[in-house]
């Protein structure tokens, strides 16, 4: 069974409503850039990405699919969250706030207190079954941008909720996108989310 088939196997099972299987968490390195150095890349799109698009949050047992879409190859590169991450991601899609904040609001929270931003989010790589993500974050008052290893999930959140683009290196895509037919219909629509 190739990869590819792998992941279209998991996402269609996953769709449909049955649980992923339970993995055991991996040690995963962190992210080239180290996050106390500033990084020399600008705030726009990188050489090897694109930029991604949330459709929706797909209900996937006590998770979710996150079904971030590649509207230039009408892809879709489904990453599975916990309910938490779930939760948020769709309370920022539809513009809500909790009763009690989650901890992307208090992230967000954070950086607006110490006069910072958040610029742009990536989706970099698919490192063992683990994807990897960065949060670029610049710091109030300053020229410099920093890079942060993030879970993709964090990222995408905290990019909805500060309207920044999410940006996912093309080698992602290639390596783990299903075309958009073969997912969408399996998967019914969040309530409340937005409908392709």
């Amino acid at each position: 069974m190739t990869k590819r088939t792998m992941v279209v196997w998991l996402v269609l099972a996953a769709c449909g409503g049955s649980a992923p299987v339970p993995v055991a968490p991996q040690p995963v390195a962190p992210a080239a850039a180290p996050a106390d150095e500033p990084s020399a890349e600008v705030p726009g799109l990188p050489a090897g990405y694109v930029e991604g698009q949330v459709l929706q949050v797909a209900d996937v047992g006590d998770g979710g699919a996150v079904l971030l879409l590649d509207e230039s190859t009408n892809r879709i590169v489904p990453i599975f969250i916990g309910g938490t991450e779930a939760t948020s991601i769709q309370l920022r899609m539809r513009g809500e706030s909790p009763v009690r904040p989650l901890t992307h609001d208090l992230l967000d929270t954070i950086v607006k207190k110490l006069h910072a931003s958040i610029v742009k989010v990536q989706v970099d790589e698919l490192r063992d079954g683990v994807y990897i993500g960065s949060v670029f974050v610049r710091p109030g008052g300053s020229r410099h941008i920093y890079r942060i290893d993030a879970r993709p999930s964090d990222a995408m959140a905290l990019a909805i909720g500060n309207k920044v683009p999410i940006y996912v290196a093309k080698k992602v895509i290639e390596e783990a996108g299903v075309p958009r037919d073969e997912i969408m219909r399996q998967v019914a629509p969040a309530p409340g989310g937005p409908t392709t």
